[in-house]
């Protein structure tokens, strides 16, 4: 069974959204409030290995490829004027 368009974009989506909820959530548990904003873009925010920080992290850096790649081959084709 194939899914449509629309739909495997909206799992993609909802995966996205899934993963980065539980990344945010490990991150407010470990860091605090802030945790997101003060390390979500520091070696910090990925985790050590084999911790659940580093799983929800990996988990959710594939769901943003997988949706990104999703969404990108739903893009209208550019078209180059003559």
């Amino acid at each position: 069974m194939s899914l449509s368009d629309p739909t495997r974009l909206a799992l993609t989506e909802a995966a996205l959204a899934s993963a980065d909820r539980l990344w945010r959530e490990e991150m407010h548990r470990i860091y605090g409030p802030d945790g997101v904003l003060t390390y979500g873009y520091a070696p910090e925010g990925q985790g050590g290995l084999g911790t659940p920080l580093r799983r929800s992290y990996e988990a959710r850096r594939v769901a943003v490829a997988l949706w990104r790649s999703e969404r990108h081959q739903r893009r209208p084709k550019a078209t180059t004027p003559c």
